[in-house]
């Protein structure tokens, strides 16, 4: 499964009034819900009821090697998105950085000032989902992160 398509799932289902979907594609079955989003091959047993509930983990049955555990840095208010601190600096996080808890990696700004954002935890920078200069809600995935370990 193309994991692409699985991002704009999960930015489908965290704009919509969906409470939960569940999907089969390619020998892949995503199950997402507004608590979490959980993600497994056919081969592996359904939760039991209830939804899941923590990180996005993304599966590939042909592969032996474990799960990556995928977080998303999101929007904390509606603004202009900068990768920058300031004009003509370069960006402050890049895709393949490695980046802790607390460490800026972008700034928004919002009638007329610049709020800072933070990743809420550490790991590498797989995707950033938006230009410098993007217009952007709260909410909105800013960056995609895999986990370290």
């Amino acid at each position: 499964m193309d994991l692409d398509f699985v991002q704009k799932l999960i930015e489908f289902v965290s704009r919509s009034p969906i409470a939960e979907l569940e999907i089969e594609r390619d020998g892949v079955r995503i199950r997402m819900s507004r608590q979490g989003v959980l993600a497994q091959s056919a081969s592996q047993p359904s939760p039991q009821s209830g939804s899941a509930a923590g990180p996005a983990v993304f599966t590939n049955p042909a592969s032996t090697a474990p799960p990556i555990a995928r977080h998303s840095i999101r929007a904390p208010l509606t603004g202009v998105f900068y990768r920058s601190g300031t004009e003509g600096e370069p960006p402050l996080a890049s895709v393949g950085d490695v980046v802790v808890e607390g460490q800026k990696v972008g700034v928004l700004e919002a009638m007329k000032t610049f709020n800072v954002v933070e990743s809420d935890r550490a790991g590498r920078i797989v995707q950033i989902a938006l230009d410098d200069h993007a217009a952007v809600q709260s909410g909105d995935v800013l960056f995609v992160l895999e986990d370290l370990g």
